[in-house]
């Protein structure tokens, strides 16, 4: 029994020491430091690497962009790796006020829950003016009426200036101009888009207005055109002129013959017929010189004048 039983223990002792021998072998120790190695590469994988790569990090609060500039949300977007997609959007009765280049809206919302290099989608306004197409004048809208409500349609400011006009109804667009320019014959032809929606420098809009009484007709003869128009728009009175073969500069050409002549009584808003040559008639010299020299009456008078109240 004993003999048996001392056998058992001499074969657990040999094992035991097979065992202890395999286990501090080189062999063993090397094999095993390459599974622990491995162990903690696939443990680094899968709770590091991959983490960051499916951006499963902690969720944070989406900022709040709207109102700001767009070239100041990308700086901040970037710190917090958002990624920046751009819609912009023109001009509306919305944001005709706010700066070019303004965040209108997001998505994500602001506040919301997102996670890191999420995708951020901005409406933004979009930079300087968008053009439109002044309504044509057709006949069917000519009263400032009508043709105002689509200008309010199509974003288009405009300011009114009425004239004496007995020729057509009262309220009547009689002209349009941009900018100090005159262009009523491309908006009746529709070819005048150059107008930016809700821009700070609105069209003028020349409306028709019926006068009362009888005005004098100022002496326009030996005026260029240009100044011819300017006397007789502060006359309230309308101009209709005829050219000669000389004219090729209309605005520069001269009144040499007005219809009714200067003095004469007319009524407010009816029209001054005048004809037109391009040089400066012979007899206006005489006429610019009597204006530009007083004579020596004239003078002597003034002085008399002054000594009169002195004393």
């Amino acid at each position: 029994m004993k003999e048996n039983l001392s056998k058992i223990w001499q074969k657990i002792k040999y094992f035991s020491l097979e065992v202890f021998a395999f286990l501090t072998s080189k062999i063993f120790i090397k094999n095993f430091a390459g599974v622990i190695g491995m162990l903690i590469v696939l443990f680094f994988f899968t709770t590091t690497w991959l983490k960051c790569y499916t951006n499963h990090g902690e969720a944070v609060h989406m900022t709040n962009y709207v109102g700001k500039n767009l070239l100041d949300v990308k700086n901040e977007a970037k710190k917090k790796g958002f990624q920046i997609v751009v819609d912009s959007i023109g001009n509306t009765d919305g944001n005709k006020n706010l700066p070019p280049l303004t965040v209108l809206d997001q998505d994500p919302k602001p506040d919301a829950l997102v996670k890191e290099k999420r995708t951020v989608y901005l409406a933004v306004k979009k930079a300087g003016y968008e053009f439109v197409e002044l309504p044509q004048l057709d006949g069917s809208n000519e009263s400032f009426d009508v043709y105002r409500k689509d200008l309010m349609r199509r974003g288009i400011n405009y300011t009114s200036l009425y004239r004496v006009d007995s020729r057509v109804s009262e309220n009547t667009i009689l002209d349009i101009e941009y900018k100090g320019e005159k262009i009523t014959d491309q908006v009746r032809d529709g070819k005048y888009d150059q107008v930016p929606k809700f821009s700070k420098t609105p069209i003028t809009i020349v409306i028709s207005k019926k006068g009362y009484g009888n005005t004098n007709v100022p002496n326009i003869v030996c005026k260029t055109l240009s100044e011819a128009k300017l006397i007789l728009e502060n006359n309230n009175l309308t101009i209709n002129f005829e050219a000669d073969q000389t004219v090729v500069d209309k605005d520069n050409a001269y009144v040499w013959l007005q219809n009714p002549a200067g003095g004469s009584s007319i009524r407010f808003g009816e029209q001054v017929k005048l004809r037109l040559t391009q040089n400066l008639p012979d007899d206006c010299d005489d006429a610019i010189n009597e204006l530009e020299a007083p004579n020596d009456n004239e003078e002597e008078d003034d002085d008399s004048g002054d000594n009169e109240d002195f004393n």
